[in-house]
């Protein structure tokens, strides 16, 4: 071997060792920026186009029905949103709210004055929680058969506590201060204490919160079954740390598995000691036939085994890795998120018409479709020229390997471009989990999965859950476990009555 031929081998050696530890150096500083956002940074994934890029003529060589999409304005009409009907711009207070006069007697002679008028500042003033006792009267009777008197008295209704103090309003704030306001049970004992003059302990105020939920079981059950009975559900999870007893001091972090139908608008909560494929199909059950969109992660991957099912992907989930590499390759991170602004435009122009899921697939095969064809071409061929470690290269590693799911969107109306909907129905457990920080058991993550339920069902259909929980949990002892459909949330009637 000559001396020179041994030489370029050297180089070529070094040229290689070179280029890796190039794409390490980048591979670490975006996990470097990634921690860091984590600490530090601002979790929204609002995208906001660079302007400089605005003046660029397109001179890459790129296609005149490229560059058509890039110039495409999609316009819409909507409407104008009423002006303020107070001048300092401050929102007027609710009509329904009780308003007490208090007339302020003038400082000064009225004498020789005609009154023409009056000018009301309104006040918004708060009144701390008033307890009551509700008496349940029941009369007895007496009757005397052969010189034996016997006293006859009227039944006790059922009750949502039997032999208890607590009414259903007192157990409805109890599940709507740790599941709604987010607050731990001992802040609504202070509460009594401080409001009512009564002193409990703490294991009844939690009593009362167990029996709650347990009332409520059949409830959650029964939307759960409505849920993969809709023929279109977006699935996610979300961690939960739970108490295993004994604890010695650690807690085990499990998973609350979150199905959500938003055709029906009902959401659907399920603990799981850990998350794995096998939950998923348990999830599922056997019999489902239709829709399931979810994110990436892998145990959603056992949906290709089932018949009947089709795996629709996320559009978001998508774009959040080229959102992460910004300031990696600001270049193709910045296309690619301005071609996925551009699909959820369309959605929103579909949104804001009322397009029904006829109309909005035939708007998707004329506006998305061109994009969606013109996102794949650019992910084959860019793949090549990026590492495949550092954040641009895994982003586009990341949408190539789900496309078959992305693109489900375009062949049905129904499926959102996204599993947003399922996301925002998580905020309730991640708000509360900052809160409470843990559940006490696996029966009480259980519980936290039955109010969940139940709970954001009524809050997707605007229902007041305080108001809910008093009028379910009055009339669930009388009631049945198959005779409760005209008490789930979905009941546009239910506190009409």
């Amino acid at each position: 071997m000559c001396k020179e031929y041994s030489n370029c081998l050297h180089v070529k050696e070094l040229v290689e060792v070179n280029k890796r530890l190039l794409d390490e150096n980048v591979f670490l500083k975006d996990r470097m920026a990634w921690f860091e956002r984590q600490i530090f940074g601002q979790k929204t994934e609002r995208f906001v186009p660079d302007s400089s890029l605005q003046t660029q003529l397109p001179l890459d060589g790129g296609t005149p029905s490229e560059q058509s999409h890039t110039t495409e304005t999609i316009t819409y009409t909507r409407k104008r949103p009423q002006a303020n009907k107070t001048p300092h711009g401050r929102d007027e207070l609710p009509a329904h709210l009780p308003r007490e006069r208090v007339t302020i007697p003038p400082d000064f002679d009225t004498t020789g004055m005609v009154k023409v008028g009056e000018k009301i500042t309104e006040e918004l003033h708060y009144q701390p929680p008033v307890f009551s006792v509700k008496q349940l009267v029941r009369d007895v009777f007496a009757t005397d058969n052969n010189g034996q008197r016997t006293l006859v008295c009227v039944d006790m209704p059922p009750r949502c506590i039997d032999k208890g103090k607590a009414g259903p309003s007192v157990v409805a704030q109890a599940i709507v201060t740790k599941c709604v306001d987010h607050n731990p049970l001992y802040r609504f004992n202070n509460q009594i204490e401080r409001h009512c003059g009564l002193t409990l302990p703490y294991s009844t105020v939690n009593g009362w919160y167990h029996r709650g939920i347990f009332w409520l079981e059949p409830v959650a059950r029964r939307l759960h079954d409505l849920v993969f009975q809709s023929g279109y559900v977006q699935m996610d999870e979300s961690t939960i740390k739970v108490m295993i007893q004994p604890t010695n001091g650690k807690s085990h972090l499990g998973y609350m598995m979150v199905s959500h139908a938003p055709e029906l608008k009902i959401v659907s909560f399920r603990y799981f000691y850990t998350r794995n494929q096998q939950h998923v199909k348990e999830l599922i059950g056997e019999n489902y036939k239709g829709i399931i969109q979810t994110d990436g992660l892998d145990i959603y991957n056992i949906l290709m085994e089932f018949d009947g099912i089709i795996h629709a992907g996320c559009w978001a989930h998508g774009r959040r890795g080229f959102k992460d590499a910004l300031k990696n390759d600001g270049e193709h991170a910045h296309w690619m998120l301005d071609k996925c602004k551009f699909l959820f435009g369309v959605e929103d122009k579909a949104r804001v018409l009322g397009y029904n899921a006829q109309q909005r697939l035939e708007l998707r095969q004329e506006k998305s479709a061109p994009v969606v064809d013109e996102i794949k071409s650019w992910l084959d061929a860019t793949i090549r020229e990026v590492p495949p470690k550092n954040a641009i290269g895994k982003a586009i590693a990341y949408m190539l390997n789900q496309w078959d799911e992305l693109v489900r969107f375009l062949t049905d109306g129904r499926i959102e471009l996204s599993d947003n909907g399922v996301e925002n129905r998580i905020r309730l457990l991640a708000l509360g989990r900052k809160n409470w920080m843990f559940a006490g058991s696996e029966d009480g993550a259980r519980r936290l999965g039955i109010a969940y339920t139940v709970l954001g069902t009524a809050l997707l259909h605007g229902i007041n859950p305080f108001e809910y929980l008093c009028k379910v949990l009055e009339e669930l002892p009388r009631r049945k476990a198959n005779d409760i459909d005209d008490l789930l949330p979905i009941n546009p009637n239910l506190l009409r009555k």
